[in-house]
């Protein structure tokens, strides 16, 4: 079976259980980054040095801006190829996982959180409340810790 082919079936297997948005972010990266270089390769020919081939031409790519990517996306995208093949271990009985022969690119950053403290906010509320969408979505957003695609699910 080729690497398109399961990501069909994968796709049948996983999309159920996930949360839309990391489904989405699943997708994205699957049908712009990883099925352009593995969808006609089998996948238990796939080998841990294609793998690390399709890092090198991930790190050579840029960003809207012309910025390579960040660690984290690449390691995102990383360990959503592993997973796939992480799949196809546990269910297919495939042999071995590739991505994970061939090893992690990218890391996780952390980055500082800010917050805004309620005086702040209440400044900033006041001068947006001509605006009732916005007034009334950073409200949502302030008031209960909600994460802005936690808003975006609500909304669509």
């Amino acid at each position: 079976m080729t690497f398109g082919e399961f990501w069909k079936l994968y796709t049948e297997d996983v999309k159920p259980r996930v949360k839309l948005n990391t489904w989405l972010t699943k997708e994205n990266i699957v049908e712009k980054k990883i099925l352009p270089y593995f969808k006609n390769l089998k996948m238990n020919e796939i080998t841990p040095a294609d793998v690390r081939k399709w890092q090198n031409e991930m790190f050579a790519l840029k960003d809207t801006e012309g910025k390579p990517y960040s660690q984290t996306y690449r390691k995102t995208m990383h360990n959503t190829l592993s997973t796939i093949f992480n799949h196809a271990c546990r269910f297919y009985n495939l042999k071995s996982n590739p991505a994970r022969q061939a090893g992690n690119m990218g890391k996780e950053e952390y980055k500082e959180m800010l917050f805004w403290t309620t005086e702040e906010y209440k400044k900033f509320s006041e001068a947006v409340i001509d605006k009732p969408v916005s007034f009334y979505a950073f409200e949502m957003l302030y008031w209960t810790g909600m994460r802005m695609g936690d808003r975006m699910v609500l909304v669509n």
